[in-house]
């Protein structure tokens, strides 16, 4: 994401009651987040390819356009690493598994809590693969926690000590400006420290890297260790 960039998620589904539950979910998973909505597969299309901010996509599987599972797959050639959760009246096993395997990043039924939508968000952005409890023994899942784990603790071990240190505070939801101004360094060095991160850490996105390396700093108790 270029600077300047606001971090954004994108609501793709066809009735506005149901969009605005997602932007209060959505809301409450990221309170810093520009919310974008369409009701259609096209202009979801020309938002993904013309949007270099966005981080998560919503997705309406039954809203004009998609024909299936079709577009699901439109949008996930237009971006291969984007996560894209399916949010979807249907709750049989088939679709659910058809929607993992055709590239979906989770998929939530339109039953869930508030507070289950919410994890459901977080989950997908720390990388993981959300399925409802019924289908967890069936659909495919994440790799096992532990190993992304140590993946993890071995990836933050090879940034470098400011490297580090700016991890910390993307972490803690600060801006390239505040980073930099914090640092005193100028603006344009925590933005080549921001992408060799996100580089080590194999994620695209300055949430993703906050969000998977937060529980980690936190249980090694990085945040007193960088006298951040």
């Amino acid at each position: 994401m270029s600077d300047g960039e606001v971090p954004t998620i994108l609501i793709a589904d066809d009735h506005p009651l149901f969009r605005e539950a997602l932007r209060r979910v959505a809301s409450e998973a990221f309170p810093d987040q520009v919310i974008r909505e369409v009701p259609a597969l096209g202009p979801a299309l020309v938002e993904v390819q013309g949007n270099p901010a966005l981080e998560l996509i919503f997705l309406d599987l039954n809203m004009p356009g998609m024909e299936g599972l079709n577009g699901l797959v439109a949008l996930r050639n237009a971006a291969p690493s984007l996560p894209i959760l399916v949010v979807s009246a249907a709750e049989d096993a088939a679709t659910i598994r058809d929607s993992i395997t055709c590239g979906a990043s989770g998929f939530m039924p339109k039953s869930l809590g508030k507070d289950e939508m919410v994890a459901a968000v977080r989950l997908v952005l720390e990388g993981g693969i959300f399925v409802p409890r019924q289908m967890q023994a069936s659909a495919p899942l994440p790799q096992n926690r532990r190993y992304e784990d140590s993946a993890l603790v071995s990836s933050i071990a090879q940034l470098t000590q400011q490297q580090r240190v700016v991890l910390q505070m993307l972490v803690s939801g600060r801006s390239n400006k505040q980073i930099a101004y914090e640092l005193d360094i100028v603006e344009s060095t925590v933005k080549a420290h921001v992408s060799a991160i996100l580089r080590k850490l194999q994620v695209h996105s300055r949430t993703q890297a906050a969000l998977k390396a937060g529980k980690i700093l936190a249980a090694l108790g990085q945040a007193q260790s960088f006298g951040v």
